[in-house]
C-alpha cells in the first residue's frame, strides 16, 4: 500500500476533490483559471511575471471565484487549496496562510496544506506552474525553454499539482512515430548509493524496439529545503498513483502523451523517499555539489543496474 492509500484509503478520489462538481462550480474554476491565465506570464520554470496582484488586483477576482466553488463542495479539500494558492498568487501572504492552515488542520491527512505550510517560507503558488495533462496538445513556452533532455518537472493539470517527465528527442532517434506511441514504457526510482549530498534517479525504459528499448536517465538532489520546487517535484511524485511522460521532439512536436501508472516497485520506492523527505529540512544545494554529485553517482551506477 502505497502513501497515497495510506492519507486517503477507499475515500481518496472524493477526499482529492475529484468527485462530480455542479455545473456552477465548474463555470466558476473556469472562469477563475482563465483570469490567472491572463495574469501569470511563464517564462521558465524557475521565472514567471505575475500581473494584477493586490487586494484589488483581477487575481482576487479569481480567489473570489474558488472561493464561491469551494462554498458550494465544502468537502472538496482541492477547492479549499485552490482558494489559499489563489490567495498566494494575488499577494494575500496572511488570508493564504490562513486558509491553507484550516485546510490542514481541518483535515490532517490533506498532504498538499501541509507540505504547503511546512515549507512556507519558500513555496509558491501551484498556479505559476505550467499547464499539463493528458489532454494537452501543445507545449507551453516555459516546458520548451527547459526541457532540453530528460527531466522531470512540476506542472498544474487544471487545480491539481504533479509531477511530470519530459523527454526531448532532440536527435530525432524515435524514427518509427507508430511504435512509439503504442511502445510500453517502464518507469522506475532509485535511491543512489551516493549520499550526502543523497542523489535519486528516475529511470525511463521505452520498448520501440523491443530488441533495443531507448534508455534515459534524470539524476537530482530533492532533499532541499521545505518548499523548494525541485523537493515539491519529489513530494507530488511520491503522493501520484501515476505519473504523465511526455516526449517532444526539437520543434515542440508532441510525439507521446501518456499517463502511466506507477508500478508496486517504484511505489516502494517512492514511499522510502517521501519518509527521507519527512524528516529532513534540507540542505542548500550548489550547482557544483549537484554536478559532482551526479558524476559520483554514474560512476557507482549503470543503467543495467536498475530494477523496474
Amino acid at each position: 500500500m502505497g502513501i497515497f492509500d495510506k492519507l486517503f484509503g477507499k475515500k481518496k478520489k472524493g477526499a482529492l476533490g475529484t468527485e462530480s462538481l455542479s455545473k456552477e462550480a465548474s463555470n466558476y474554476i473556469s472562469e477563475a483559471l482563465n483570469i490567472i491565465e491572463s495574469q501569470v506570464v511563464i517564462k521558465s520554470i524557475e521565472y514567471r511575471v505575475v500581473l494584477g496582484a493586490g487586494s484589488e488586483g483581477k487575481l482576487m477576482d479569481a480567489a473570489r471565484k474558488f472561493e464561491e466553488a469551494f462554498q458550494l463542495h465544502p468537502k472538496n479539500l482541492l477547492l479549499h487549496y485552490a482558494y489559499a494558492s489563489c490567495l498566494h498568487l494575488a499577494l494575500q501572504n496572511k488570508s493564504a496562510e490562513d486558509e491553507m492552515r484550516k485546510c490542514a488542520e481541518t483535515h490532517p491527512d490533506f498532504i498538499f496544506a501541509k507540505l504547503a505550510l511546512e515549507g512556507w517560507k519558500k513555496w509558491a503558488s501551484m498556479f505559476t506552474l505550467p499547464p499539463w495533462g493528458i489532454k494537452t496538445k501543445t507545449v507551453h513556452p516555459s516546458l520548451s525553454h527547459d526541457i532540453k533532455t530528460f527531466v522531470m518537472f512540476p506542472v498544474i493539470d487544471g487545480i491539481v499539482p504533479r509531477a511530470t517527465l519530459f523527454l526531448r528527442d532532440a536527435q530525432g532517434a524515435f524514427q518509427n512515430l507508430h511504435a512509439l506511441q503504442s511502445a510500453r514504457i517502464t518507469l522506475a526510482s532509485v535511491i543512489s548509493p551516493v549520499k550526502d549530498p543523497q542523489v535519486v534517479g528516475i529511470y525511463a525504459k521505452i520498448y520501440d524496439d523491443p530488441n533495443n528499448p531507448y534508455e534515459a536517465e534524470y539524476l537530482s538532489v530533492p532533499f532541499l529545503p521545505r518548499g523548494d520546487k525541485i523537493r515539491a517535484t519529489y513530494e507530488y511524485l511520491c503522493i501520484q498513483e501515476d505519473i504523465d511522460f511526455g516526449i517532444i521532439d526539437r520543434n515542440d512536436r508532441i510525439l507521446v502523451n501518456k499517463r502511466l501508472p506507477i508500478s508496486p516497485n517504484m511505489q516502494t520506492t517512492n514511499d522510502k523517499i517521501f519518509k527521507m523527505l519527512e524528516t529532513s529540512d534540507g540542505i542548500e544545494i550548489s550547482s557544483s555539489q549537484l554536478k559532482n554529485a551526479v558524476m559520483n553517482h554514474q560512476q557507482k551506477f549503470a543503467l543495467s543496474d536498475v530494477r523496474y
